[in-house]
């Protein structure tokens, strides 16, 4: 049983907020806070109502947070310690998404998110010499296309993944976003970041502001979720937390992406997490027609797998005026027709893949 439906949906993100419904059914809430890799949160958000949560539920919930806890422990040494071997070389690098989130959070908290891998970025010039250091120091490159790998951007080295075998989790190197060319400038993002110390070593977090950006740059374009109708809970639930963090200014947040494919997708996503868990200013955003249809597509298309294929098609068909914007890469064409044609076609098979661990 998936638990898959807009109603479990609904009773999760309630949990995760601190207010159980009073007819939970925790079977199908516990089904989807595994699909959706929220159930270590939802493992500290029950705390908050222990005495409604049967027993059998807060000994499993205790026992997935206690894990993931250990775990967390051994990717925040590993990162210490990635941090430094940077340092060493000169370099000073920033952390995105849960390891920006991991080095925040409180030491009896250390348990509530759930990391698949640890994202950091640096400038295009320190990547090669970063994926030295860390070769340097025992890890091994699982995935890595080599220097001006960037489709239309010579300038630029698609991310490498760097595992040791011993390790908790991978490192994912980047020195840009996938996503629109207005984010290829990653001095951005370090000017929207503040420096603290790891430990001993130097390492920059974003601001909730640019968190919240790269979040959501992540989901709708690199991974398309825009496309595809899926919802990144564990994303969205960060996105909630960091927006409350903080005064955002959502009209400016949507300012940055140009009219038409690119601020649908930005207003999709914001419309979901306000849906989902509330965020302070973002509902009286007057967003547009396609990403309120957008969003009932999501809620529709959850749990009825057999709806992903026509509305995909459906919602390329109606961003098809902005063809030339679709690229997640953000970069100019291929010199050769024949090459670019190939890129497009992986591209659009991409869209159709399977879905990703952790998408509902």
């Amino acid at each position: 049983m998936t638990g898959r439906s807009y109603r479990s949906l609904l009773a999760l993100t309630s949990c995760l907020k601190g207010n159980p419904p009073a007819d939970v059914d925790w079977e199908h809430v516990i089904a989807l806070a595994n699909e959706s890799l929220t159930v270590s949160s939802l493992a500290l958000a029950a705390r908050k109502y222990a005495g409604d949560v049967p027993e059998d539920v807060r000994r499993y919930l205790s026992l997935i947070y206690d894990r993931n806890a250990e775990r967390n422990r051994r990717l925040l040494a590993q990162l210490t310690e990635a941090v430094h071997c940077l340092n060493r070389i000169g370099v000073e690098p920033v952390l995105m998404k849960g390891a920006a989130i991991l080095v925040g959070q409180k030491p009896d908290e250390i348990g509530a998110r759930m990391l698949t891998d640890l994202d950091i970025l640096v400038r295009p010039a320190d990547m090669a010499s970063s994926i030295g250091a860390l070769q340097d120091i025992g890890y091994e490159i699982r995935l890595a296309a080599g220097s001006g790998s960037w489709p239309g951007n010579p300038k630029f080295h698609l991310p490498a993944v760097l595992e040791r075998p011993t390790d908790a989790g991978s490192i994912d190197l980047q020195c840009r976003p996938k996503g629109p060319a207005s984010f290829s400038d990653i001095e951005w993002l370090y000017g929207h970041s503040r420096r603290i110390a790891l430990d001993g070593g130097d390492v920059c977090v974003p601001s909730p502001f640019a968190q919240i950006v790269f979040l959501i740059l992540h989901d709708q374009f690199q991974d398309g979720d825009y496309w595809r109708g899926l919802i990144d809970l564990r994303h969205l639930l960060d996105l909630s937390k960091l927006a409350a963090s903080d005064s955002v200014d959502w009209e400016h947040l949507m300012s940055l992406f140009a009219r038409g494919y690119e601020r649908h997708a930005i207003e999709t996503q914001i419309l979901t997490a306000d849906t989902l868990f509330g965020i302070g200013g973002a509902s009286g955003l007057s967003a547009g027609k396609l990403p309120r249809l957008q969003l009932q597509r999501r809620r529709c298309q959850l749990g009825r797998d057999y709806l992903v294929v026509p509305l995909t098609v459906f919602t390329l068909l109606t961003e098809i005026a902005h063809y030339p914007s679709w690229d997640r890469y953000g970069g100019a064409p291929y010199p050769s027709r024949r090459q670019e044609a190939k890129r497009k076609i992986r591209e659009l098979r991409r869209i159709f893949r399977s879905r990703p661990s952790g998408k509902i």
